[in-house]
C-alpha cells in the first residue's frame, strides 16, 4: 500500500463517519442527510410519522452505498484515466516477502468485501422498494405503531394522533447526540434513531433510572464534572419493545415535567437533577475545608426545612481581596455576623445559589451573598460547621461531615 492509498483509505473513512455522525459544525452549515434532502423528506411537524418513514430509509440507503463507492473509486485510482498496470518482480520489495498464502487470503478478502457492497447496493432499495408498498405497511416504524392501533394492522389513525401532538408547542424536544433525539407529547415518548423509531404510550408505560456515569471534563482551563443517566423505558403493550434514554442529568427534571408517568429511581443510585443540586455539592465541599467554628447546640430546627439541626455558622474569616490578590473595596468586602446557628449547610447552599444569576453560573462559587437574616454578605469561606466547645479536642462533631 502506498502513501497516496494510504491518504486515500484514512480520507475516505473520515469522510464515512461525518456522513454517518455527523458532527456540530456540519450541521450548522446544513452538510448532513436531512438538510440536503430536505426537499424529499418533507417538513417534520408537519407529517411526524411520514417524515421519519422516509428519514430512516434515506439513511439506509447512503449508508449502504459508501462501501460501494470506496471500491469504485479505488478501482478506478482516483481518476476515471488511470490504468492498474500489475506490479513487476523486480518492483517487489526483497526485504519483506509476503507469502503465498497471505496474498491469497488478502485477495480473496478484498473480493469478498467487494461483492458484499455491490450486494448491498442491490438488496437495500430492494428492502426499501418492499418497505414502501401499501403505503409502507411493512415499514419497522409502522409495524411499531400497529401494535399500539385499535383496529388490527390500522396504524394511519395513531399516526395521526402523534403528528397532531407533536404540532403542540408544549412538546419536550432534546437532541441526545447527532443520530438521535428524544420527545415527549401529551401521550407518547418517542426517540428516533439513525434507522428506527420508538414509541411508547405513557399511559401503560414504566420508566425507571438504569444507571448514572460521572465523568470530570476540562473546559477553557477549568475542571467540571458531567453526570449522565441511562432511563429504561418498558412499554407494557404486547410486541413493543423496551429502549434506552441517555441524557445529561441536568435535563432530567425538564424531561420529568413532561412525562405523566414517574421515572423510579434506585436509592442506589445518585445524581444532580439541575444545577442548583450539582452546586449544592460543590459548596458543602468548600465549607468542609474550612475552619470549625465553636458554638453551644440549639434544640432549634434549621429555619428553611425545619427538618435537620442548624450546623453552620456565618463567621467573617475570608481575606476580602479580589482572585488577583487586589483588595476589594469596603462596599464589596465581607462583614460579620452576629446571628446565632439558624441554618443547615444544603439551605444555606441553596438560598446562595437563588442569589446569584445565570451568567456568572461558572463563578458562582466565588461570589457573595446576604444573610437571609441580619443581610451581612458573607462568601463560601465564611460559612463554617459548628461543633460544641467540649468537643475541642475530639474528633469530627455531629455538624462536622465525616470523611
Amino acid at each position: 500500500m502506498d502513501e497516496s492509498e494510504l491518504l486515500f483509505n484514512l480520507f475516505y473513512f473520515l469522510l464515512c463517519m461525518v456522513i454517518i455522525y455527523p458532527p456540530e459544525e456540519f450541521q450548522r452549515l446544513g452538510f448532513t442527510i436531512e438538510q440536503l434532502f430536505s426537499r424529499f423528506l418533507g417538513v417534520e411537524s408537519m407529517d411526524f410519522v411520514g417524515y421519519h418513514l422516509r428519514r430512516t430509509s434515506l439513511n439506509l440507503f447512503v449508508h449502504s452505498c459508501l462501501p460501494f463507492a470506496y471500491f469504485l473509486i479505488h478501482r478506478l485510482k482516483f481518476s476515471v484515466f488511470a490504468t492498474q498496470e500489475p506490479l513487476e518482480d523486480s518492483e517487489l520489495d526483497p526485504d519483506f516477502p509476503m507469502p503465498q498464502e497471505a496474498v491469497a487470503f488478502k485477495t480473496l478478502t478484498w473480493k469478498t468485501a467487494q461483492r458484499f457492497s455491490v450486494l448491498a447496493v442491490l438488496a437495500v432499495p430492494a428492502l426499501i422498494f418492499n418497505w414502501h408498498q401499501q403505503n409502507w405497511r411493512r415499514h419497522p416504524i409502522n409495524k411499531a405503531l400497529a401494535k399500539y392501533s385499535n383496529t388490527p394492522r390500522s396504524y394511519s389513525v395513531v399516526a395521526s394522533d402523534i403528528s397532531t401532538e407533536f404540532r403542540r408547542p408544549e412538546v419536550y424536544k432534546k437532541k441526545l447526540n447527532s443520530i438521535s433525539t428524544v420527545i415527549a407529547t401529551e401521550n407518547w415518548i418517542i426517540k428516533t434513531t439513525m434507522y428506527n423509531v420508538h414509541f411508547a404510550h405513557q399511559t401503560n408505560t414504566a420508566l425507571s433510572v438504569a444507571k448514572a456515569e460521572t465523568y470530570n471534563i476540562t473546559h477553557q482551563d477549568q475542571n467540571d464534572t458531567l453526570q449522565m443517566i441511562s432511563i429504561i423505558v418498558r412499554p407494557m403493550r404486547q410486541g413493543v419493545a423496551d429502549f434506552h434514554i441517555r441524557i445529561n442529568a441536568l435535563e432530567f427534571r425538564n424531561l420529568e415535567d413532561r412525562l405523566r408517568r414517574p421515572i423510579a429511581i434506585p436509592s442506589n443510585i445518585q445524581f444532580h437533577r439541575n444545577v442548583i443540586d450539582r452546586f449544592v455539592d460543590v459548596f458543602k465541599a468548600q465549607v468542609a475545608l474550612n475552619p470549625v467554628f465553636q458554638a453551644e447546640p440549639t434544640t432549634e430546627k434549621c429555619f428553611a426545612c425545619m427538618l435537620i439541626d442548624p450546623n453552620i455558622k456565618i463567621n467573617k474569616q475570608c481575606a476580602d481581596v479580589d482572585r488577583n490578590g487586589v483588595p476589594l473595596t469596603n462596599e464589596a468586602s465581607c462583614s460579620n455576623c452576629y446571628c446565632r446557628p439558624m441554618w443547615c449547610v444544603e439551605c444555606l447552599a441553596r438560598w446562595f445559589a437563588a442569589r446569584q444569576t445565570d451568567v456568572d453560573r461558572a463563578i458562582w462559587l466565588e461570589q457573595k451573598c446576604t444573610c437571609p437574616m441580619c443581610r451581612a454578605k458573607f462568601c463560601v469561606l465564611d460559612v463554617s460547621y459548628i461543633r460544641a466547645p467540649e468537643e475541642r479536642g475530639d474528633g469530627d462533631g455531629d455538624g462536622v461531615p465525616s470523611s
